[in-house]
This record gives C-alpha cells, sequence and structure tokens, in this order.
C-alpha cells in the first residue's frame, strides 16, 4: 500500500468557484463565516489536486469540479468522480492557511493532520494525554517539548480520523508510541494504539515549524510526496 500526501496553500486556491461541483457549492453557500469557507475551500483543493494527480486527471478546472469531495454520515470524506464513489481513501487537514491531504489508491481508513509547533499549557497535557503519554513529556528535553506535544496531539487527531470518530472521542483512548521525538524533516515511524487494541501505523516529520502525520490502519511506507499547481483557469472572485 503507497499513501501520497499533498501540501496546497491559501494562495493556491483559484479565486472562482468553477471548480467545485454542484453539491459542494450547494455546501459553501451554507457557510457564513469567511474563516469557515477559506479554509474548506482549502482543503477541497487540496484533495482535488491529490486526486487528479493520482488519476492523472489534467489540472483544468472544469474537470477538478467532476470530483467532489462530499461527507459521509461520520463525517469523513468521500471522494465521487463524475457521481460514483471512487475506489481511494483520503483525509483532510488544514492550518495557518496550509492544507495537507493524504490519500491512498485503496480501501482503508486513513487519517491525516497538520499542528503547529507552539507553547501548551500544563492543563492541555493534562486533559487530552493518557497517563503513559504524560510520563513520557517529562523524559523530554525541554528544547523538544513544544514539538512532542505538536506530534502527540496530531498523531491522536489523525487516529481519530482512523476511527472516524474525531473529537468526539476522548483522545486519551488513542495513545502514541513514537521512538524518535527530536526534530525529522524526513519521515519517522510511529503507532497509535486504542483502548479496544487496534494498532494503527503511521509516520510523522517536521516542516516549516509545523508537524505532520499520517495514520492508517494498515502499515505502509512512508508518504510520497505529490505536487499540482492549477491550469487552465483564471482568477476571479469566489460566490
Amino acid at each position: 500500500m503507497q499513501v501520497h500526501l499533498i501540501e496546497q496553500r491559501e494562495e493556491d486556491v483559484p479565486e472562482s468557484n468553477d471548480w467545485l461541483g454542484e453539491r459542494e457549492r450547494d455546501h459553501f453557500r451554507t457557510l457564513t463565516f469567511l474563516k469557515r469557507r477559506a479554509d474548506w475551500r482549502l482543503g477541497r483543493w487540496a484533495a482535488k489536486c491529490a486526486i487528479a494527480s493520482l488519476q492523472s486527471i489534467p489540472l483544468h478546472l472544469d474537470l477538478l469540479a467532476t470530483i467532489e469531495i462530499c461527507p459521509l454520515a461520520s463525517g469523513a470524506p468521500q471522494v465521487l468522480l463524475h457521481n460514483l464513489p471512487a475506489d481511494v481513501s483520503i483525509s483532510l487537514s488544514h492550518r495557518s492557511g496550509i492544507a495537507i491531504c493524504a490519500l491512498t489508491a485503496n480501501s482503508v481508513r486513513l487519517g491525516c493532520d497538520l499542528e503547529l509547533i507552539e507553547p501548551h499549557s500544563a492543563a492541555f497535557v493534562a486533559d487530552y494525554f493518557s497517563g503513559e503519554e504524560q510520563e513520557l513529556m517529562e523524559k523530554v528535553a525541554s528544547a523538544d517539548r513544544w514539538r512532542a506535544v505538536a506530534l502527540l496531539w496530531s498523531a491522536k487527531e489523525s487516529a481519530l480520523k482512523v476511527l472516524q470518530e474525531g473529537l468526539r472521542r476522548d483522545t486519551r483512548s488513542v495513545v502514541v508510541k513514537a521512538g524518535n521525538l527530536s526534530f525529522a524533516e524526513s519521515w519517522s515511524s510511529l503507532e497509535v494504539h486504542s483502548i479496544e487494541g487496534d494498532v494503527f501505523h503511521g509516520w510523522w516529520r517536521q516542516v516549516d515549524g509545523m508537524v505532520q502525520t499520517v495514520v492508517a490502519d494498515h502499515s505502509f511506507a512512508a508518504p510520497v510526496g505529490l505536487s499540482a499547481r492549477a491550469s487552465g483557469g483564471t482568477k476571479s472572485s469566489a460566490a
């Protein structure tokens, strides 16, 4: 199983909505807050660029409109190609004007997350991390502390997406085990264990002050990067 990862930024997203499908446009009109609109469009754009690259679909706006990302009842994203479910699994995450999309051509449960490395209170660690994770944090050098917090939190978020429960579930019910908590520009492996006994496999790395994680319910090699840029469209205001 090969997992791919793409990163896109707000400036990569076309200003028009010509690349959105009909259902996506209908949903977009229900979003009232500007930040929510921007984040939603950024995530969809990253996903469509990734799917187009994987499926060898030219990056023309009218063709991207035939790809739709619609939520399942659980909230997990489902890919539709020409109104039919595509045999791909994807996960999305966005933060601070950046979005990542992980995808694979296999029907597996997949989760990805992007977190900013920043200070957190002791209460945050106590409230959201398991006892085992808190003990691990006590052993981390002070220079690595906030990276470790971001890593553990991001891996939890990715695992909760694999479980298709998100933050509705107690974050302490999944425990992250990572052998390397130091700076890792290249991918390093990790595992996430659920209280039910499930073991999820994943990878993490640090990029530009952020931590990226990808987790799945099957073992897989380190993610392979994708790149994409828009073509065939002009910029105009979103509607």
